[in-house]
């Protein structure tokens, strides 16, 4: 997975698409959205990746003021894009990353002092906010992923509650979500199944991840 910032666009119209040879057997590949002069482009073999007068929801990096798709986040707009998905919550995640382990690490304690670790809450916030919260914390049970008890504290409840639960360790935590969101395949337009998880999940469209639910 790519670290710099990914930009998104959820529904856009591809016009204009055209292909130039690079002269070194590759191909320039370049397209507006519909109704707008930005032109987006991406580097690939000469055949078309899309379709004109067609909707998309794009993944790109800015580069040297150059708008660069990026081909594992194009969907065509019939279905989620796993991968989309995923780089758009961990973008979501980076951006409230500050805030999340702020209120990790005085709302969770642990006795642990192997690591890192993340209460529930703000484990599925940081690292799974494109998938649903109990197909998060299932797949981490089903792989066993380290845990150890921890108790959890809400100070905007009006009175004091030390609620028993348990924390994640982070190492190998991004690892977990990636190999399950690159593995996941389609079976039905809201479902997936993976190799590595027993139960069909569901991946979020990029209008669904929010760390609300």
């Amino acid at each position: 997975m790519k670290s710099r910032k990914l930009n998104t666009i959820q529904d856009l119209i591809v016009s204009n698409y055209s292909i130039s040879s690079n002269g070194d057997g590759k191909f320039t590949h370049s397209f507006t959205p519909e109704n707008t002069d930005t032109v987006y482009s991406f580097v690939a073999n000469g055949t078309p990746e899309l379709e004109a007068g067609e909707h998309y929801s794009i993944g790109f990096y800015i580069e040297d003021d150059n708008k660069i798709v990026d081909l594992s986040c194009v969907a065509k707009n019939q279905g989620v894009n796993p991968v989309l998905s995923y780089l758009f919550a961990q973008q979501e995640a980076l951006d409230k990353h500050a805030v999340n382990k702020e209120k990790n690490d005085t709302r969770v304690t642990h006795q642990a002092v192997d690591g890192y670790y993340w209460g529930k809450k703000y484990a599925w916030r940081e690292f799974g906010m494109h998938l649903p919260q109990g197909a998060f914390h299932a797949y981490l049970k089903e792989i066993d992923h380290p845990t150890v008890p921890c108790l959890t504290i809400n100070p905007d409840l009006p009175y004091a509650s030390n609620d028993r639960s348990m924390a994640y360790n982070e190492e190998g935590l991004t690892d977990a979500i990636e190999a399950l969101v690159t593995s996941a395949i389609r079976v039905t337009p809201a479902r997936f199944e993976s190799p590595l998880y027993s139960k069909r999940f569901m991946i979020k469209a990029i209008s669904a991840v929010t760390d609300k639910k």
